[in-house]
């Protein structure tokens, strides 16, 4: 029997072996999270895996009860992130640099400004927020209270955060999606290439532009409340009608809405677009196995998933022979989904098989 041990920011956690009896076995299918909803109302799926809105959206009416969070799973975790298409979009020419620079300021102010307004639970900005959140995601303002209250914002790459990204490219491997780290030795060597924080350092010193220095094209998730920083940075009321990014001189434009992460670093590698808000995972993923050339430079947010299911249940023992909705092998939410099920010694399968 082995077991494999990976290391979170200095905590051992353990993976069970992946032959448990069959009467362990929880199945999961690709859905996604717009989708997953109607399919658990439908009785299509019996439980779900995804990220804000969507999961306090089956939460608030009812639909579907919390199995687990994922902060309760996986405290502090990162989840989104903002990437550049570094190596063909942005060569070593100042201007460019500068501009992702005034990029990553905005995201800066508005992710404070997000963090601020929910620690004031109330007002004038509080109710803008919840209506921002609202227009956004196509949900009431009751189901974006609760999805803010789940999520954590923040921008910074902390040691930990960069943890857990090797530890994700880790998982990748274990479960063949990978098969070498993208040229590098080790998992943390390939983070260590693929993180870059001096635009976080370079923003710091951005100041207000009244002129346009130039225009970022910036691709986001459909909905997706993670990234709401983007949201709140493109509203043209809270900063004296204009966006924040033009109050730092970048005007950024954007194509249709992606619907997940692997859709953003495709729009990355038809060179669509030159920055983009997603997921971690997708992000290493694609990077690994198709060289897209991003950098990732800033965090969005933590935390703010959740396993969720029908029927009143509220463990994975529940959920056993019953099948979970998920956004897919790429995602940060399946890959919460299978560790949450080795940590409590059951076996994810595909279903069908």
């Amino acid at each position: 029997m082995v077991v494999a041990i990976v290391v979170v920011a200095g905590v051992a956690i353990v993976f069970w072996p992946q032959t448990p009896p069959k009467a362990n076995v929880i199945y999961w299918t690709t859905i996604a999270p717009a989708q997953q909803k109607a399919n658990l109302q439908s009785g299509n799926v019996q439980g779900a895996v995804s990220w804000e809105p969507y999961v306090s959206d089956s939460l608030v009416d009812g639909t579907a009860t919390v199995v687990a969070w994922s902060a309760d799973i996986w405290p502090n975790h990162p989840c989104c992130v903002v990437a550049v298409r570094y190596s063909t979009a942005f060569p070593n020419n100042t201007l460019d640099q500068n501009l992702v620079a005034r990029v990553i300021r905005a995201h800066i102010d508005a992710t404070n400004w997000i963090v601020k307004t929910i620690n004031e639970g109330s007002g004038a900005n509080y109710t803008a927020l919840l209506n921002m959140g609202a227009a956004f995601s196509s949900r009431n303002t009751t189901v974006v209270a609760s999805a803010i209250s789940h999520t954590e914002y923040a921008y910074g790459l902390t040691s930990t955060v960069q943890n857990f990204f090797a530890n994700f490219t880790e998982m990748f491997k274990d479960l063949g999606q990978i098969t070498n780290y993208g040229g590098y030795a080790t998992a943390s060597d390939f983070v260590n290439a693929t993180v870059d924080t001096s635009y976080l350092q370079a923003a710091m010193s951005v100041t207000p532009s009244a002129t346009n220095l130039g225009t970022v094209r910036l691709g986001y998730l459909n909905g997706d409340l993670h990234q709401f920083a983007r949201v709140v940075a493109m509203n043209t009321t809270l900063w004296g009608g204009k966006t924040l990014f033009d109050v730092y001189g970048v005007h950024v434009t954007s194509p249709a809405p992606y619907a997940n992460g692997p859709a953003v670093m495709d729009g990355f590698a038809a060179g669509n677009i030159d920055m983009g808000y997603l997921g971690a995972p997708p992000a290493i993923l694609k990077q690994i196995n198709a060289g897209t050339g991003i950098k990732i430079i800033a965090l969005a947010n933590s935390e703010g998933s959740a396993i969720i299911a029908t029927g009143g249940v509220t463990s994975l023992s529940g959920l056993v022979g019953k099948t979970v909705a998920t956004p897919g092998p790429g995602s940060i939410q399946h890959l919460l989904l299978l560790y949450y099920c080795q940590q409590e010694g059951y076996q994810l399968k595909l279903v069908g098989t």
